[in-house]
């Protein structure tokens, strides 16, 4: 009886227990057969790491001449090497005409065949009688608009598109919001602008980066009264992740000397 009775108890609370709703798993806690989502950006470390990007940075420092660069990572966060400094733009700057022209045309009229025929020459082989026509259709206002929808803090031009006032920090912020940027039915076409320079032009980023990213970039360069200016500026792209990169030089002794100031900064940032 009394072994009856235990029975009938025991049967009793294990139905009760059923009933009962269950206690909340800790948020985060995932069961055997669950897996957590993993962000893209969680699947691997954040590049550069804090060894790629100290390596640049000694690198930077004992090059001759005036050397800045400023990379937005593919944590979205910018790191720098004296990077609030001025240069003039020279032929960097037409990324900016190129953006700042499609969104005019977005807004006025479809591209044309005569607009393709300075866009294409402006970028792919850096003509610069193609910037100065985009220029001079664009003025001044058109690219303090666009500077100013980038967040760039310290672009400034005055009358002439290659002697533009530029920053690492501020092209590189530009470079990583390309897409944003550029007008939805346009940025096909942009990007492939970006993505065929010519060879003889495709040095420094694209020389370290290719083939395992995707890249998209502008130089500039020129004699000045301190010897020669050297910049590239490009965003990279692999997958999900980006990279955009801004290097930018003045007072190197030779061409070549300013591109593989270029070059070894890109290849201290991207290589492992």
């Amino acid at each position: 009886m009394a072994s009856a009775a235990s029975c009938f108890t025991a049967l009793v609370a294990a139905c009760l227990l059923s009933l009962a709703p269950a206690t909340p798993r800790p948020e985060g806690a995932h069961g055997p057969d669950t897996e957590p989502e993993i962000a893209v950006s969680q699947l691997e470390p954040a590049l550069p790491s804090r060894t790629q990007l100290a390596r640049a940075k000694t690198f930077a420092s004992a090059r001759a001449g005036l050397v800045s660069f400023a990379v937005v990572g593919t944590d979205r966060r910018l790191r720098c090497h004296r990077c609030w400094r001025r240069y003039e733009a020279a032929s960097v700057i037409k990324a900016m005409l190129l953006v700042a022209y499609l969104d005019r045309l977005a807004r006025e009229r479809p591209i044309t065949v005569a607009d393709r025929a300075l866009l294409g020459p402006m970028i792919r082989v850096s003509d610069n009688d193609a910037a100065t026509a985009i220029y001079a259709r664009l003025g001044d206002a058109a690219l303090y608009r666009l500077a100013r929808r980038a967040r760039m803090k310290s672009f400034a031009v005055d009358g002439y598109w290659g002697s533009a006032q530029i920053t690492a920090s501020d092209q590189a912020r530009f470079f990583a919001q390309l897409d944003r940027l550029t007008p939805p039915s346009y940025r096909r076409y942009a990007r492939s602008l970006l993505a065929s320079i010519v060879s003889w032009q495709a040095w420094g980023l694209p020389e370290i980066a290719r083939p395992t990213w995707r890249v998209f970039f502008k130089g500039g360069w020129r004699r000045s009264s301190h010897g020669h200016l050297v910049h590239q500026v490009a965003l990279l792209e692999r997958g999900r992740r980006a990279i955009a990169i801004a290097v930018l030089t003045e007072a190197n002794p030779s061409h070549g000397y300013g591109r593989e100031t270029v070059r070894g900064i890109a290849a201290r940032l991207l290589r492992p």
